[in-house]
């Protein structure tokens, strides 16, 4: 009786051992798939594709509109901008932004990863 009670154990025991074996199996296999699935899917999509289109701003002449869709800036900052060129006549090169202290090379470095090019063409401005 003893050992009937002792293999009864031990088989229980196994069981337990190989239906936890089976679950850790069925979920790295399942992770395996959803990660071999986003990697197939990120090899569909080439670099070109995820750059942004080229956007250029003339500094003199846009709205404030233009300048707060295209810079990603506020609209008080826009409106600086426009105050800005306004006293000086115009700006005569795009660095001249850098006047503001809100504008830092830091916005110029993210324009340039979002391939923003910032103009200053006084024929078509002021």
């Amino acid at each position: 009786m003893h050992y009937l009670k002792r293999n009864t154990k031990y088989s229980i025991l196994a069981f337990l051992i190989i239906v936890l074996s089976i679950t850790i199996s069925i979920s790295t296999l399942a992770k395996t798939e959803v990660y071999f699935s986003l990697y197939d899917n990120s090899q569909i999509l080439s670099t070109t594709s995820l750059k942004p289109e080229v956007q250029t701003i003339n500094i003199n002449s846009a709205s404030q509109d233009e300048l707060m869709k295209i810079l990603k800036i506020s609209k008080p900052l826009a409106q600086k901008i426009i105050n800005l060129r306004e006293k000086l006549g115009g700006l005569k090169e795009p660095k001249d932004l850098l006047q503001l202290p809100e504008l830092t090379n830091l916005n110029w470095r993210e324009w340039e990863e979002e391939r923003i090019i910032i103009n200053v063409d006084q024929n078509t401005g002021m």
